[in-house]
């Protein structure tokens, strides 16, 4: 076990297990697994996933369980979800101690079904401090809708993405306003949640969904007083933009992905050709920069995969993001299988503290805050603190030789 002149930082560990994932001991499982939130499998995007943790000083983090759902990545991982002498949750890093964690308790709503009988687990699941409802499964650059179907398969979709394997498999492709209202509720109740995060596929032109979300949000607003966070594509023209505002919408993403141009091609080609008209990012940018002015300092943000482009481009697309007044967000390349991009490896420690490091004085300079510690457990950005605005922690060279990572490769 560590002294007490040797504490491990807990934003850099949670940056280690995003990058190399974790083991999970039988006797883990044994004694506490029946009475925890269980591990989320990858439903969409490539930063959901893993077991929901908090280390100390209260940093989330969600790391990848090694296993047969990645079978390319996360092999030998040194790190190991234990209990110590006295039961007590930790993990240990090539068998010392190097942090006593809190786990997450089963969510009181989980098990039950809504007034329509469906399952609430397949209406949405809390992910460290919320609730995530992806409230359409299909996706436009997936395939063309008619007749509320998706038809006409076309290829276009994000290389990263899996939500177009989602109808593949037991779940809802459009859940009901009722039911998530419901589900809300139960999970509002329970104690179980701070906060909503909702997301789709992308939905046809030319609102991109914003008349369907505002509908929602205004309906939850009417209900309760919940802090709504939300994913979407951005639409044809800035008086949707407002329409979701108006109907109060507390935080609007519209997520370039990628930002070297070259990649973003490769990667994105849909919202390449469909959104930005083949010059990457114009209208995203666009976009990005109405919205900020529309919703005021910090309610507008955009997702950087962080992991598919150098990490000189991921630090370039921050400060581009801050200039625009826009929040960035930094999410984990997580592979999903069945996915273009299943074999690609992903972001190394060394990678991550360095984006890390950027991030955190590019926000301060720009004034721009780095997001939600809660809602960033796959996120590079971290806070001891659940809300906006404070400082991430810092990692210093010190910290990096405490946990055998050599500073002259964090440049």
């Amino acid at each position: 076990m560590l002294g007490n002149g040797e504490k491990y930082n807990p934003a850099l560990l949670r940056l280690e297990l995003l990058s190399r994932g974790i083991r999970v001991d039988q006797d883990f499982t044994r004694q506490l697994g029946g009475v925890l939130k269980e591990p989320l499998w990858t439903r969409t995007g490539p930063t959901s996933t893993g077991i929901d943790l908090k280390l100390e000083r209260g940093v989330y983090v969600s790391p990848a369980i090694e296993g047969d759902r990645f079978p390319y990545h996360y092999k030998d991982s040194p790190f190991l979800l234990t209990i110590d002498e006295n039961a007590l949750p930790v993990i240990m890093k090539d068998d010392r101690i190097v942090q006593y964690v809190t786990l997450f308790p089963r969510p009181s709503y989980y098990g039950k079904k809504t007034s329509n009988g469906t399952p609430m687990e397949q209406i949405g699941v809390v992910t460290g401090d919320f609730l995530a409802i992806a409230i359409d499964n299909r996706c436009w650059f997936w395939g063309y809708y008619q007749d509320d179907e998706l038809v006409n398969y076309k290829e276009k979709q994000c290389k990263f993405c899996g939500i177009g394997l989602s109808m593949k498999r037991d779940e809802l492709y459009r859940k009901d306003n009722d039911d998530i209202i419901e589900v809300l509720s139960a999970a509002l109740e329970g104690n179980d949640i701070k906060h909503l995060g909702i997301n789709a596929g992308t939905f046809p032109p030319p609102g991109r969904g914003h008349e369907e979300y505002a509908r929602l949000i205004s309906e939850i607003k009417a209900r309760h007083d919940v802090w709504i966070r939300l994913s979407i594509c951005p639409p044809e023209d800035e008086r949707y933009i407002d329409i979701l505002f108006d109907s109060g919408a507390d935080q609007v993403g519209y997520d370039i992905e990628v930002f070297d141009p070259k990649l973003y091609k490769e990667i994105c080609p849909g919202k390449n050709e469909e959104v930005d008209r083949g010059i990457p990012h114009q209208h995203f940018n666009r976009m990005l920069k109405y919205a900020a002015q529309k919703g005021g300092p910090n309610k507008t943000y955009s997702i950087l995969v962080t992991g598919l482009e150098s990490k000189e481009s991921t630090v370039a697309g921050v400060e581009h993001l801050c200039q625009m007044g826009v929040v960035p967000r930094l999410g984990i390349f997580r592979p999903i299988p069945g996915t273009h991009l299943e074999k690609h490896p992903v972001p190394s420690p060394e990678y991550l503290i360095y984006c890390y490091r950027n991030l955190r004085e590019i926000t301060m300079e720009y004034g721009v805050d780095s997001g939600c510690a809660g809602c960033g457990r796959t996120f590079v950005g971290t806070k001891e603190y659940d809300g906006v605005n404070p400082i991430m922690p810092e990692i210093s060279d010190e910290d990096l030789e405490n946990a055998g990572i050599d500073p002259a490769n964090v440049v």
